[in-house]
């Protein structure tokens, strides 16, 4: 008698449909399984928003270093053009380097400009847009640091 009671419930439960089966078609929990569903696509909506709204910071935030490095570059640029108050003049690299170390001790902007056709180096106490300040400048540099200083035009 117990062998077959333990068959039919085995049966028994063999037969009968599963939870989720059962809750797929039971009429009541559909309203449930779509707010669930609901529920789902709007936090997917929330996370494609949100690694937009990063995506998009990111990008802005890469657009303004390119335009701060622009302008450095054109700063740097527009350095590097004009005239030269010129301290010195070396074609040995080490020489050069050696002596902008010791400029820029003096507190000035100082860099080494190349020598346009040439292979000489030359070391700028301080660049200016034009002729008229580089000439201004001159004096108080050659007093100062080399009595020899001249102005170089850059293109």
């Amino acid at each position: 008698m117990k062998k077959i009671s333990l068959l039919l419930l085995a049966g028994i439960l063999l037969l009968t449909p599963s939870c989720d089966f059962m809750k797929s078609i039971n009429p009541f929990g559909r309203k449930a399984r779509e707010a669930e569903a609901l529920r789902q696509q709007q936090d997917a909506f929330r996370i494609a928003d949100s690694i937009r709204v990063v995506n998009e910071t990111q990008a802005e935030a890469e657009r303004a270093r390119q335009a701060e490095l622009a302008r450095v570059a054109q700063d740097e640029a527009r350095s590097l053009s004009g005239y030269h108050v010129i301290v010195g003049s070396f074609l040995t690299p080490a020489y050069a380097d050696e002596w902008l170390e010791h400029i820029r001790g003096f507190g000035y902007d100082a860099r080494i400009v190349q020598m346009n056709g040439g292979r000489w180096q030359l070391v700028s106490a301080k660049a200016f847009p034009d002729l008229h300040a580089a000439w201004n400048a001159i004096g108080n540099i050659q007093d100062k640091i080399n009595s020899e200083a001249w102005v170089y035009k850059t293109e």
